[in-house]
């Protein structure tokens, strides 16, 4: 899966579109949630390796604070939260590891949010709280979002550690 890019930066257009298919197709439509996870953390790790290279070329410093980031931010709670939900329907009931680690993805998917404290937010918001208490058993669950674009992109890049 190839996703396009335009002057050295991911065409966003085209990755919610990619995005946005895969969850159609594999998740509302007719679910096959091993297809749906496949092809999500495909995209994900393929994100990932973006804005690690962005930043390299960038001498270490971090996005400057534009709409392009801000969409691109958005797109990658987006992603951070389906690619755990697909893996969530995978699991053996048992995994205590695999439940940690998409607890993780929801957390992480949370702390990518720009402006998570804007009205428009609040359903994702929600549904990655349902996620994190239908896997944790627990009725009450912190979120911890960020303050503005920065933390954002800060909580990605400390993710996209992992692929490294």
């Amino acid at each position: 899966m190839t996703i396009e890019m335009k002057n050295d930066l991911l065409n966003l257009p085209s990755l919610q579109l990619k995005m946005d298919n895969i969850v159609f197709d594999n998740i509302d439509t007719k679910p096959n949630w091993s297809k749906a996870y496949e092809q999500l953390d495909e995209l994900l790790q393929k994100v990932a390796f973006n804005f690690i290279n962005y930043i390299a070329k960038s001498n270490g410093e971090m996005p400057p604070s534009t709409t392009y980031w801000t969409l691109y931010m958005d797109i990658t709670s987006k992603l951070l939260y389906f690619t755990g939900l697909a893996h969530s329907n995978l699991i053996a009931e048992d995994d205590a590891d695999a439940r940690a680690h998409i607890i993780e993805l929801y957390h992480i998917s949370a702390g990518c949010i720009p402006n998570a404290l804007l009205e428009n937010n609040e359903e994702l918001i929600s549904e990655i709280k349902k996620s994190i208490q239908q896997l944790s058993g627990q009725e009450e669950v912190e979120l911890q979002v960020a303050e503005n674009l920065e933390n954002c992109m800060e909580k990605f890049y400390a993710f996209t550690k992992s692929y490294e």
